[in-house]
């Protein structure tokens, strides 16, 4: 019998399994359905990591995720991990007091910000040569891309050389959480643990059903593409908060861009894992409305992705039965806070940190809840 089994491999559930083993309080072992970790959510996720948050729960989170994400950076030796590109938050006036209330944020926590009128924004990144002149910019020059899936082998190879067990290929069928153990049912002879957590992104609520347990948890849907600027661009991140568009640089040539969000719930077993066509559009027609370089992209390829939501945007991390333990609900936060949100839930998991009643995941009466935007919504 295992102490502790994560279901699911991604960002969440591979820092999960870190920090269990660091801890030594017995066996641990990760499963992922895929062939890989990080093959999924993580994988498809723009990797924006910024302070620019207003809860202070996520504040935390991702000073911590920085310093797990360096970690990781260290071991591996991959110079590409990170990158500090610096983002340019574009808001109408509609959006002023609400990004005044985060620069005070920042600057009161010491992380540089600027805010800058259209005048400088065009003078600074002379490429943004289309930006509305109604729309006014917030400068966080240490924010970062980072490359989720190079985090999670890193993190992934740092456990398994502390003892982490890890099954891959490995679909959990079933939960049956009884008095003195969990047994999970999958491919050959079931697994007996004494805690299982279960970190398996817009999955997770489909596993936690047969052991009857349902969460106030749904998935839905958001699009990414990947264009090939000819000639090449000069570039921070840009998060359009007027369209919740974003651009994120991915090489010289390469240029991320994202949105494409659907609010209803999918099926994560049955979703279109490519981009649609009108997503390919919009994305065309949004980075024309900021820079002329539009005119020299080529899309490379579109692709999809899930999120989860609750009803509060805020995650669901605890126990859901005596046995069981859930973390999930990004609420389209990417994976900004992933880390820190892993080797929290793996630490109420094993009583080695205080269960924080709010993020309870049984707090809401009701199951069902209209959907609302990611993190763009509300920072």
């Amino acid at each position: 019998m295992y102490d502790l089994v994560i279901i699911g491999g991604g960002v969440w559930g591979v820092a999960a399994a870190l920090a269990a083993v660091e801890s030594r309080q017995g066996s641990v072992l990760l499963l992922e359905a895929q062939p890989a970790a990080a093959s999924e959510s993580s994988a498809k996720a723009g990797g924006i990591v910024s302070d620019l948050v207003a809860n202070p729960d996520d504040q935390r989170w991702v000073m911590r995720s920085r310093e797990l994400f360096r970690l990781a950076q260290a071991a591996s030796g991959d110079p590409t991990m990170i990158r500090q590109d610096g983002m340019l938050s574009l808001g109408p006036a509609s959006h002023r007091s609400v990004m005044a209330d985060l620069v005070a944020s920042l600057r009161s926590r010491h992380i540089p910000v600027e805010e800058w009128p259209i005048q400088e924004i065009r003078r600074r990144f002379p490429q943004l040569d289309r930006v509305d002149d109604t729309l006014y910019g917030v400068w966080t020059p240490d924010d970062w891309h980072v490359n989720p899936t190079a985090y999670a082998f890193a993190a992934l190879d740092r456990a398994k050389a502390l003892g982490l067990a890890v099954r891959l290929s490995y679909r959990v069928q079933r939960l049956h959480a009884e008095d003195r153990e969990v047994q999970i049912e999958g491919p050959g002879d079931p697994i007996h643990a004494a805690r299982v957590l279960v970190a398996a992104g817009t999955w997770t609520r489909k596993l936690t059903q047969t052991a009857g347990i349902d969460l106030p948890f749904r998935p839905y849907r958001t699009q990414l593409a990947s264009l090939d600027i000819s000639g090449g661009y000069d570039l921070p991140i840009v998060r359009n908060l007027a369209t919740d568009l974003y651009l994120v640089p991915d090489g010289p040539h390469n240029l991320l861009v994202g949105d494409g969000t659907q609010l209803w719930e999918h099926d994560p077993d049955d979703y279109r894992t490519t981009g649609d066509p009108e997503f390919e559009q919009e994305v065309a027609a949004g980075l024309l409305a900021l820079s002329s370089r539009g005119e020299r992209a080529r899309l490379r390829r579109s692709w999809a992705g899930l999120c989860g939501a609750t009803p509060d945007r805020r995650p669901l991390i605890g126990p859901v039965c005596e046995r069981l333990w859930v973390a999930c609900g990004d609420s389209g936060f990417g994976i900004k806070r992933g880390p820190a949100i892993g080797e929290l839930a793996a630490k109420i998991a094993l009583g080695l940190a205080p269960q924080p009643p709010h993020l309870l995941p049984h707090r809401f009466a009701n199951v069902d809840f209209p959907l609302r935007p990611g993190s763009g919504g509300s920072l």
